[in-house]
């Protein structure tokens, strides 16, 4: 698609721009409206919010080395040359979603902010986030999908990442477009939830649940393999899990209030 853009003689990567455009967009969200329900600054909520991408970027890059460990045990003997590699390329969203609460939270302890407060404003941006983040996998090509010929399906030409020249499914699109629709469901939902981890609930089983089934239709193999599924995908099935259980305790719990 459009790899870089020059900009009077300046190149910038595609990729790192959409992503720092996402971020903005995001911080503007979370600025004139989720911290309007809590008691948390515009200030801390930038801050805390570099904090989690800094601590996002650390964790998509660690999981995405750890998914990939066979690539370093088979390649022992130039193991320095492939991590270099790998450290320049690839990262895995949901490490970067750990990462990211884990820098939060460093920023709430060392600043002694509500860490919950700050979750509740800023995950619900995420999805928006990330959707800007999926549009900038397009530009480049990476997390690119299956041979695929039919309606809205991409050809790249230019791409360092995906195979050019070959009709693929339009994955990433798809997941830009289910990232924008749960970000406007927790936008719409949000106030409902206030005070409660419901809006945070809501976003990881959506997100796992798109992921999970989007997931069949990637066409780049290093992700990290085990069984039927991918890395990802283990993953997307862990977080449902424990959503569903928190949701069934929850209910028993207001079962019992009710008697």
């Amino acid at each position: 698609m459009l790899p870089v853009i020059n900009l009077f003689g300046i190149i910038i990567p595609t990729y790192g721009l959409l992503v720092v455009i996402g971020i903005i967009v995001g911080l503007v969200v979370i600025i004139n409206y989720f911290i309007k329900s809590y008691n948390i600054t515009k200030e801390d909520a930038l801050y805390a919010l570099v904090f989690g991408v800094i601590g996002a970027i650390i964790g998509a890059k660690l999981l995405y080395i750890i998914t990939n460990i066979n690539v370093l045990i088979e390649n022992k003997e130039n193991i320095f040359n492939v991590l270099s590699t790998m450290v320049k390329g690839g990262f895995v969203f949901y490490g970067g979603l750990i990462g990211g609460i884990i820098g939060i939270y460093i920023y709430s302890k060392i600043f002694k902010i509500s860490f919950k407060e700050l979750l509740l404003v800023i995950i619900p941006a995420v999805p928006l986030m990330h959707a800007f983040g999926r549009l900038g996998c397009l530009a480049v090509g990476c997390c690119y999908g299956n041979h695929y010929t039919g309606v809205g399906s991409i050809v790249f030409s230019t791409s360092p990442v995906a195979p050019n020249g070959v009709p693929l499914f339009p994955v990433q699109i798809i997941e830009s477009i289910c990232n924008l629709i749960i970000f406007i469901i927790l936008f719409i939902t949000y106030k409902r939830y206030k005070g409660t981890y419901k809006s945070i609930l809501l976003y990881t089983l959506l997100y796992s649940i798109t992921r999970f089934v989007l997931e069949f239709f990637r066409g780049d193999v290093i992700r990290g393999k085990m069984l039927y599924f991918y890395t990802s995908q283990w993953i997307s099935i862990a977080i449902m899990l424990i959503c569903v259980l928190i949701l069934v305790i929850n209910n028993k719990k207001i079962i019992k209030v009710e008697k």
